[in-house]
């Protein structure tokens, strides 16, 4: 199967974007204006689209660009998953030449997870996750 790599989503992916997006457990409740309102202000993207141009992997990025850099999302259509994807996306953030001056990479997931990442390179950390949320 061919795919299409970008590292930003023009209009004509928004919807297929959201509807990959939206079928996540931690994005069921967003709505369309906020998830499209997250993209523009993502400090990197990183998208996959099928020959169809639809969206069908997806992970996002916030950094300073040089100590450390925060993936979130990362999806990966159903209808894909097992075909390395999921590991292709990560590997195009680390890899990315704008974070190359990057010393951490970071993310956080669910346990049923942990050994997808662990085949990454990352390692559990010891700090414990706070949260605020207004």
């Amino acid at each position: 199967m061919q795919y299409q790599w970008l590292n930003q989503l023009e209009q004509k992916h928004h919807q297929s974007f959201f509807e990959l997006y939206t079928k996540e457990w931690w994005t069921q409740s967003r709505s369309y204006d906020d998830a499209i309102n997250m993209l523009v202000h993502c400090d990197l993207i990183i998208a996959c689209c099928d020959m169809q141009d639809r969206v069908i992997g997806f992970a996002r990025v916030l950094t300073d660009y040089t100590f450390k850099a925060l993936i979130f999302d990362v999806i990966v259509d159903e209808s894909t998953r097992g075909l390395g994807l999921g590991q292709e996306i990560v590997s195009r953030i680390i890899r990315h030449p704008d974070l190359q001056k990057v010393q951490g990479f970071e993310l956080y997931c669910p346990e049923r997870l942990v050994p997808f990442y662990e085949k990454q390179g990352f390692v559990k950390g010891s700090s414990c996750l706070m949260f605020h949320q207004a």
